[in-house]
């Protein structure tokens, strides 16, 4: 058959790039130049990359980092607190390491949605975006790490934005999709669970020669099928989507990131240290902790991954103390890992989620904390964080923030500053909508900041 036979005429091009979603838009590299003088302006950026460990359900604040021991035997539940290495921290008997490692990171106490309690689809789309985003009917916009993706690719041979598993509990990955189009939504796999995926996306007996004449080939066919079809946005930037998957696929380079062969047993065992064989909460793999600084270390931008659910509406203190001695342990050993290897610097290191729980729970066997949209605690550790160091403050019962106040655009404007990115930058929607990365004009939280 003939290039230019009647029946491939009748075809457009989007008909043969049904290829899963994987359709890019392109970069306009005069936008990702301005971001970056933008940001230069203000000083070189302090993080290079970031890890996001989301903590779906909402983790109990005052069982962790914001302990209330003089509350009334209701509020303050089960757990004893201990003196951490910070002057003035106390932290929950169950978390030991990240008590003594305390002056490694920054305990924000005065970031919340202010969301109507019981809401567990729009504050992780909030906290995940910087701005109010609802499932539908406001502006899809972006996740931090496709903006990342967008102005700061990583190397052509990784991911510049991978979640591992899903994103969260309750919405999965349908936050993935944004304004910015398919070009930029995360890379989501889970080499520990879809090993059958993995192995077909990542397999090392490809026979490379054939790959690359198959890769020729399509290229021929795209600039044909280009001639014939409209410019349209959603497939603009697929010959640079298919050159960066091509690359993947050629490099070694992410596959050896997840052979976690490659690491010694020592250090798997240290990462999952006080993980129980059996759950009876969803409790996340300690080794996405690993997975992680293994990805940082080769190079790629953003990593993020959803350890557990925490949504203990009953047996909190049975749940409490089968998750939290794990987040204890896999958190301080990557950020022990981070630190050892020169990295904590320059990669922020995030464990929050989209809400605290509420501080009344009873004195009942089986007591448990509901929602509680009005105060949680935020852990962010290196790439310009300061090194022990709490922001803000709740009441005596743990229910309301009294010091220090920040609305979530402000975290999400001073994870921008510290990566670089101006967020008052304006992107143009696939509709071509000029939208601003963060829209409200909040203050960064300086505080936390070195």
């Amino acid at each position: 058959m003939s290039l230019g036979c009647t029946s491939f005429r009748n075809h457009s091009r989007r008909d043969f790039l049904r290829i899963g979603g994987a359709s890019l838009c392109g970069v306009n590299l005069l936008d990702v130049l301005r971001t970056q003088s933008v940001a230069n302006g203000n000083g070189a950026p302090k993080a290079k990359q970031m890890i996001v460990c989301w903590m779906a359900g909402g983790p109990p604040h005052t069982d962790m980092f914001d302990m209330k021991p003089d509350s009334p035997a209701d509020y303050r539940g089960e757990f004893k607190p201990i003196a951490s290495k910070l002057p003035g921290l106390e932290v929950g008997e169950l978390m030991p390491r990240l008590a003594q490692m305390a002056d490694k990171y920054t305990v924000i106490r005065s970031i919340t949605t202010m969301n109507k309690p019981g809401d567990h689809s729009r504050a992780p789309m909030y906290w995940l975006t910087g701005n109010p985003r609802l499932p539908s009917g406001t502006a899809k916009y972006p996740m931090i790490g496709s903006v990342m993706s967008k102005f700061q690719p990583g190397p052509a041979e990784l991911p510049s934005f991978s979640v591992l598993g899903k994103i969260d509990h309750h919405i999965g990955n349908s936050i993935a999709g944004s304004f910015l189009g398919p070009a930029f939504n995360p890379f989501i796999f889970d080499p520990l669970e879809s090993k059958d995926d993995i192995a077909k996306m990542l397999a090392p007996q490809l026979e490379l020669p054939a790959f690359a004449r198959n890769a020729q080939l399509l290229k021929l066919l795209d600039a044909r099928l280009r001639k014939q079809d409209a410019v349209d946005p959603l497939i603009a930037g697929l010959d640079e989507y298919q050159q960066k998957a091509f690359d993947m696929l050629r490099s070694s380079k992410l596959r050896d990131a997840l052979d976690l062969s490659k690491e010694k047993d020592t250090t798997i065992q240290r990462y999952k240290q006080g993980h129980l064989p059996k759950y009876r909460y969803p409790s996340g793999n300690p080794l996405h902790f690993l997975l992680a600084r293994r990805l940082i270390e080769a190079g790629a931008p953003i990593v993020h991954f959803s350890l557990g659910y925490w949504d203990w509406h009953g047996q909190n203190f049975v749940a409490g103390r089968q998750q939290i001695p794990m987040f204890d342990n896999s958190l301080a050993t990557l950020l022990d890992e981070l630190d050892e290897r020169g990295l904590l610097d320059s990669t922020i290191v995030l464990a929050l989620g989209e809400m605290g729980r509420k501080p009344k729970c009873g004195t009942k066997e089986g007591a448990g904390r509901d929602h509680w949209d009005y105060a949680q605690f935020v852990l962010a550790a290196g790439g310009g964080f300061k090194r022990g160091c709490v922001v803000g403050a709740t009441d005596r019962l743990g229910e309301q923030v009294s010091d220090s106040f920040y609305k979530v655009e402000s975290f999400g404007r001073t994870l921008y500053h510290l990566l670089g990115i101006d967020a008052n930058q304006i992107v143009r929607t696939l509709n071509d909508r000029p939208i601003k990365l963060i829209a409200e004009d909040a203050p960064i939280v300086k505080e936390a900041l070195v």
